[in-house]
C-alpha cells in the first residue's frame, strides 16, 4: 500500500468464535499480494488451535514471505514445550499467547516450561494486552504480566501486541513502564489513532515498534493509516513498516 513496504507482524489463521471473518490457507498468496506485504508473522485463532498450528509451520518452511508463531494452551503445556524445544528455528520463530482464552496471565508457573525454552532459544513471545480492568495487574491480559516475564527472561523478545492495551492511557503506562526493558517491542494491531503512534514513538523511540494489523479481526486498511496518517516523518514509518521487522527476526 502507497508503495510502502511492508511487513506484518500479527496475522491470524483459521476460525474464531468471536467473528465471522476468517483467514484460510488457500487464501494466504491473494492476502499477501492484496497487501503488499513483504513479511509476516502467522499464528491461529482459538478454535482448531493444534490444526492451524501445523498448517503454519508447514506453511512457514515453503513460503519465505511468511514466518510461524505457535499458540500455547495450558492444556498441554508439556507437549507444547517439546515441541517448540524442537521447531524453533525450525518452523517457528517463538510463541502467541492470549490470556483471555487461557484464564491465565502469561507471568503464571504453568507456562515457566515455554518461558524457559523461549530463554534458551532467544525466540519470540507475542503476547495479548487488553484494557480489561484498566490494564491492572489483576487483569490476565495486564501488559504488566508481559513486563515482568521480559524482566524475568532478557533473551525473549516479548512483543506486546495492541500496544499494551488499545486504550491511551493503558498504552501511555505501558509505554512508561517498558522504556528501560529493551526487550519489549510493541504492535499497532488495533490501533487507529495515530496519535498513540505519536506517543509511543516519543517516549521509547521508533526501534521497538512494530507493524501489525490483527488481521482479519481488525480491517488491515485501518491499521495500516493509523501508522500512514501520523504526523511522523518518512523514515520513521519506513521503521515501523518494514526495518523493525527485519531488525526483529535478523532476516
Amino acid at each position: 500500500m502507497e508503495n510502502r513496504k511492508v511487513c506484518d507482524v500479527h496475522v491470524h489463521l483459521g476460525r474464531s468464535a468471536g467473528i465471522n471473518h476468517t483467514l484460510h490457507l488457500d487464501q494466504i498468496d491473494s492476502f499477501i499480494e492484496k497487501f503488499g506485504i513483504e513479511k509476516m508473522l502467522l499464528f491461529p485463532f482459538e478454535l482448531d488451535t493444534n490444526e492451524s498450528n501445523k498448517k503454519i509451520k508447514d506453511l512457514a518452511k515453503t513460503n519465505n514471505k511468511v514466518h510461524a508463531l505457535y499458540w500455547v494452551q495450558k492444556k498441554q503445556i508439556e507437549t507444547d514445550a517439546k515441541i517448540l524445544n524442537q521447531s524453533i528455528g525450525d518452523g517457528y520463530e517463538g510463541v502467541k499467547f492470549h490470556g483471555t482464552f487461557e484464564e491465565l496471565p502469561i507471568s503464571h508457573d504453568t507456562y515457566k516450561p515455554i518461558l524457559e525454552v523461549l530463554n534458551d532459544k532467544e525466540a519470540l513471545l507475542l503476547v495479548h494486552t487488553g484494557r480489561f480492568k484498566d490494564g491492572d495487574i489483576s487483569s490476565n491480559t495486564s501488559y504488566l504480566h508481559a513486563v515482568n516475564v521480559a524482566k524475568k527472561y532478557p533473551k525473549i523478545n516479548v512483543i506486546l501486541a495492541h500496544m499494551g492495551g488499545n486504550d491511551t492511557s493503558i498504552v501511555k503506562k505501558a509505554l512508561d513502564a517498558s522504556k528501560d526493558v529493551k526487550n519489549i517491542w510493541f504492535d499497532t494491531s488495533g490501533i487507529t489513532t495515530p496519535f498513540r503512534i505519536e506517543m509511543a514513538v516519543e517516549k521509547i523511540g521508533a526501534d521497538r515498534i512494530l507493524f501489525g494489523s490483527d488481521a482479519p479481526w481488525c480491517s488491515f486498511r485501518s491499521i495500516f493509516y493509523g501508522v500512514e496518517d501520523s504526523l511522523l516523518d518518512e523514515k520513521i514509518k519506513n521503521q515501523i513498516f518494514y526495518e523493525n521487522f527485519i531488525k526483529l527476526l535478523k532476516i
